[in-house]
């Protein structure tokens, strides 16, 4: 899954929407940077304007909650969305074909488990700590609620998976054009676009403890750590 990220370098990732995808100079708001963002947070996403044209920039609350829920207070607020199925899965399948979207990032963070009692956090980006974008889906804001997103996750490459079984689904600049395109994708073309990321472009870092409370917004969570131990294996009796 993908529970967490981060965009430290407000200034490099600013440069990057716009050299790649040619939106207009965009400068987050003055709660930028965020180093451990969290669901529920209001966040930058990309999304296709009306005409399919221009992609624009605007701010969606993480947490998909469905267009047909009217409540003030949703039962349900996902913040992920499994890649494999999406297109049939009654909560997301209106979304995936009408409402795609971008989600800007520069890292994400991943908890391996030791055992049943401690869990060790790794902070993973791409090489060079180049800013990418996610897939995601979005329902538009009502008059209660802001509009809302999930991240879509796929299975992991060969850096996660020693660490989780899930990844978010990372988008190169072709993908990202390609996903946000107005038009139904088939389960295929979601697959092959969503597929996990090269491993050989990422790395992961274990990183201070800091960062498993989301109020510990700061960039010293990124202090890198020794890492985990080997696991001790029992010995064969027989």
């Amino acid at each position: 899954m993908c529970g967490r990220y981060r965009i430290k370098d407000t200034d490099v990732l600013t440069r990057h929407l716009r050299d790649t995808f040619h939106i207009p100079d965009w400068v987050p708001d003055q709660t930028f940077p965020h180093y451990n963002i969290a669901p529920s947070y209001d966040l930058p996403v990309l999304t296709m304007d009306e005409e399919g044209d221009v992609i624009v920039p605007s701010f969606m609350r993480w947490g998909f909650v469905p267009f047909w829920d009217k409540s003030d207070r949703p039962k349900l607020a996902p913040i992920n969305a499994k890649s494999e199925g999406i297109v049939t899965n009654a909560l997301f399948r209106r979304a995936v074909q009408q409402r795609r979207c971008l989600v800007p990032a520069d890292g994400f963070y991943e908890w391996l488990r030791y055992d049943e009692k401690t869990k060790f956090p790794f902070d993973i980006h791409l090489r060079g700590n180049r800013p990418f974008v996610m897939a995601g889906v979005y329902e538009k804001a009502t008059e209660t609620r802001p509009a809302t997103f999930a991240i879509l996750t796929t299975g992991p490459n060969a850096v996660m998976q020693r660490i989780h079984d899930r990844m978010p689904a990372i988008l190169d600049d072709e993908e990202a054009r390609a996903w946000l395109r107005p038009g139904e994708l088939t389960p295929e073309a979601v697959a092959g676009l969503t597929a996990p990321h090269p491993a050989e472009d990422m790395e992961a870092t274990p990183i201070s403890s800091l960062v498993n409370s989301p109020r510990n917004d700061v960039p010293e969570i990124l202090t890198p750590v020794a890492p985990p131990p080997p696991k001790q294996t029992q010995p064969e009796l027989f």
